[in-house]
């Protein structure tokens, strides 16, 4: 399913996504490099906040960035930036594998694999966790403030993992100068 833009009725969730934006002028990182992952990564999140999919050509537009910015602007190991995107690519899987297991149906989708093996290459091997913490204490806060207005719980109900994914992964990028890769 291609992206969708959003609907008038969307207006107040795009807003609550531009909000980090401002963050982008207390960052080290290029500004270019930047608003475009900060695009692509709002593009993203939308529509998965929206229709629990990752389209596949925002996500190769994302890798594609990525790998431009470890060729021509990282001083890290590139060597640091694959490995990021190879373990991203194999962790979520490997979740889900034994995940469906346990419970006989699958708990998160490739598109959310994908967009942490982005992570992994624009971040690097070390920033991963800290992803995956982010992204996960985000979206536990967002549950329990659901439940708290009202909102009927329980281990059927989906939430957009990915919208968080891009969350802590804009955020990792403004502050990556604090990682050892």
């Amino acid at each position: 399913m291609p992206f969708e833009l959003p609907s008038k009725k969307t207006g107040a969730l795009s807003t609550l996504f531009l909000v980090p934006l401002i963050l982008v002028f207390t960052s080290h990182q290029p500004l270019f490099l930047s608003l475009v992952l900060y695009a692509l990564l709002w593009l993203l999140a939308l529509n998965d906040w929206l229709s629990f999919r990752l389209p596949n050509l925002l996500i190769a537009g994302l890798f594609a960035f990525g790998a431009a910015y470890v060729v021509l602007v990282s001083t890290a190991d590139p060597l640091n930036h694959l490995i990021g995107a190879a373990v991203g690519l194999v962790i979520l899987p490997l979740i889900n594998f034994i995940y469906k297991k346990l419970r006989g149906k699958d708990g998160i989708g490739l598109g959310d694999a994908k967009l942490l093996a982005c992570a992994g290459l624009w971040l690097g091997w070390a920033a991963l966790p800290f992803v995956l913490l982010i992204a996960s204490v985000s979206g536990l806060v967002y549950a329990i403030a659901s439940a708290a207005g009202g909102k009927q719980l329980n281990a059927n109900v989906r939430l957009p993992f990915g919208a968080f994914l891009c969350l802590a992964i804009w955020l990792l990028w403004l502050f990556s100068g604090y990682f050892p890769v």
